[in-house]
């Protein structure tokens, strides 16, 4: 068996050879090579899903090092499902997520309902994707990019660093396709994964035009420090005395919401306010003072005094002030001929409030896998779009979640505005239940069909019932602005129970 920690070459191993490295079983040689571009969390976890489908593959990224910018994630069962497949991940993702319980309150902290479970942890909850494993929902967007990079390291996929790439190309007739970097490098595959997150310039080959992004009338304030920041925070420190698990809230209040998450070992902040951003550029670098944080509270002498001890106790100027801004569902993800195709936030951007990036990120990576595998060499631009068939209307609809979602937070449990009934941030077990590389597995061949000579197929990885159609966000938004409870509109078609 390789030694674990040395690059692994397979070329010329017969199919009837098992490779097993790491205890991570490889499915017998393709003959495909793979390049990813991005060393985001949905590139690596591509990365990862190739090689396992016995797929060759290295990784770009445009970075030096891997990003050590970010705060937490929320990492569903039907992403965590994948990772059954690499026993010393697998182990890792149990030591590093948080099984956090979920609060509800108005802004001055007030509780407005019990505690929660995340819905796929609930007594009397459907199975989730991921069963028997318990899900620890809550990770460290850093601590997750090290998990999966380690992993990476282990199974020999090397990533080279320091390279931008400017440009996408593919040549139908030499059946390959290149990424050609701003220094004029170009680097060629029989596929190229666009993982390369919102400012990919794989759009100019996918859809003919760059995607424009367009202003919400939010901004995100987020951070996360180390909870030894919080001496002197008499609220803080009595709550971390006494936690016997994480703990996440949602302070909630008609022109925005808060989301605190407060371990043993760190704090996170996501301050969500009604504010006119001067640009729609998203950028980690852009820092503000603590005291412009809370300046930025509507009312701030009404909300919780635990978030005003929490943001004064902060490291000054690591508050990311973080415009919201949303691109429309883009129906194509994938290059004329398939031999270019985006991944994770390079085809679908989400608002925080679907709970949702992370998670659907990692089941690309998982449908798209198999989809190669199945595809093989010589159908690779087909399998690529069988893979886009099949992700499309589920995605779609999830990224149109995060805007009734933030409908349904920004309420005022106070009492100017009637609380809806039920339990607010609803997913639906048809979301967290899902199985990506299974539903590629069983509808490859059906949607493949469809593509090629027009054979009837519909997705079933949306809610049972649900009456499919596309949407825009200046609609939703017009919907809202007229009165119109969208989240009813929208959770009312089909079946979004969570049993």
């Amino acid at each position: 068996m390789p030694v674990a920690s040395q690059p692994v070459t397979i070329s010329g191993i017969p199919a009837t050879k098992n490779v097993i490295i790491d205890g991570v079983l490889r499915f017998p040689p393709t003959g495909l090579k793979a390049l990813v571009i991005g060393a985001g969390i949905g590139g690596m976890m591509a990365a990862l899903e190739c090689w396992r489908k016995g797929i060759d593959v290295e990784i770009i990224e445009k970075a030096t090092d891997l990003s050590t910018l970010g705060d937490v994630v929320v990492v569903g069962p039907s992403a965590v499902a994948v990772f059954h497949n690499y026993p010393t991940m697998l182990a890792r993702y149990a030591e590093l997520g948080h099984d956090v319980e979920l609060t509800f309150a108005s802004k001055d902290g007030t509780p407005t309902m019990p505690s929660v479970e995340w819905e796929w942890n609930r007594e009397g909850a459907s199975q989730h994707g991921a069963y028997p494993l318990r899900i620890n929902s809550m990770l460290g967007r850093n601590a997750l990019a090290d998990m999966l990079s380690d992993q990476c390291k282990r199974l020999g996929i090397p990533i080279t660093f320091g390279v931008t790439i400017d440009k996408y190309e593919e040549d139908i007739t030499k059946g390959v396709a290149t990424a050609i970097s701003l220094d004029g490098r170009c680097f060629d595959a029989d596929v190229i994964i666009a993982a390369d997150g919102i400012g990919t310039k794989s759009h100019a080959l996918t859809l003919g035009h760059p995607v424009r992004a367009v202003k919400t009338k939010y901004v995100v304030y987020r951070t996360m420090y180390p909870t030894d920041r919080l001496k002197g925070a008499s609220m803080a420190e009595d709550i971390i005395s006494r936690l016997d698990r994480p703990y996440l809230t949602f302070l909630r209040a008609l022109a925005g919401h808060c989301v605190l998450a407060l371990t043993r070992d760190f704090v996170v902040i996501n301050l969500t306010t009604e504010e006119d951003a001067t640009t729609a550029t998203e950028n980690w670098s852009s820092t503000v003072s603590n005291e412009k944080v809370l300046s930025s509270l509507p009312e701030p002498e009404n909300w919780s005094p635990l978030l005003d001890e929490i943001i004064r106790h902060a490291p000054e100027h690591s508050m990311v002030r973080w415009p919201l801004v949303f691109r429309d569902p883009q129906p194509r993800w994938t290059s004329p001929h398939g031999r270019v195709v985006q991944l994770g936030d390079a085809a679908h951007s989400f608002l925080p409030t679907s709970g949702n990036g992370a998670t659907q990120a990692l089941e690309d990576a998982a449908s798209l896998g198999e989809c190669l595998r199945l595809g093989a060499k010589a159908d690779v631009g087909i399998a690529t779009k069988v893979h886009e068939l099949l992700r499309y209307q589920r995605v779609s609809l999830i990224q149109h979640t995060g805007f009734v979602n933030a409908q349904d937070l920004h309420r005022d449990a106070n009492g100017t505005e009637p609380a809806r009934k039920g339990l607010p941030f609803v997913m639906g077990s048809w979301i967290w239940g899902h199985h990506p590389e299974k539903y590629a597995t069983d509808n490859f061949a059906q949607a493949r069909a469809h593509l090629e000579d027009g054979s009837p197929f519909k997705n079933t990885n949306l809610p049972i019932g649900h009456k499919w159609k596309d949407w825009t966000m200046e609609e939703e938004i017009s919907k809202q602005k007229a009165g119109i409870i969208t989240i009813d509109e929208l959770k009312n078609n089909g079946d979004w129970s969570i049993n």
